[in-house]
């Protein structure tokens, strides 16, 4: 996989659209569109099926129904900050989900020390636990 190949084909087929903001930048959040909505549809990029399905996984959080990826930003004051914010942000989602695989897991067994050092303990509770026990009266 091209990074900058891949980096490419998501600044060309993302969709973005613009609204009004909330938040800092006075009254210019009342007359501009500063808020940004990146919609990428993830079927539409050039990668395996291996890892469309990755990334249908790995980002079922961020997608709707239709399987697109939507990410809204509007930290910035300015149109051009929030647009440049949502791309980076959409990268780094499609780029973590495409290059991390899943660890495999190896078997593993507790090593004899700590089955030793365990079953100690188990016996110093079950100690604990039987001094705990009522005396009955012809054994005093």
């Amino acid at each position: 996989m091209d990074r900058e190949k891949l980096k490419r084909e998501i600044r060309e087929s993302v969709r973005l659209s613009f609204s009004r903001s909330r938040g800092p930048g006075g009254q210019n959040v009342n007359k501009r569109d500063t808020k940004v909505t990146a919609r990428l549809d993830t079927a539409h990029l050039s990668v395996d099926q291996d890892d469309i399905a990755r990334l249908k996984r790995r980002l079922i959080n961020r997608m709707n129904s239709e399987g697109i990826v939507v990410i809204q930003v509007d930290s910035a004051r300015s149109q051009a900050r929030n647009r440049e914010i949502a791309l980076e942000r959409l990268e780094m989602l499609v780029f973590a989900a495409l290059c991390s695989r899943p660890r495999i897991r190896r078997k593993s067994k507790p090593s004899r020390a700590a089955r030793e050092h365990r079953l100690a303990a188990k016996k110093r509770r079950a100690a604990v636990k039987s001094g705990r026990l009522r005396v009955s009266p012809h054994e005093e």
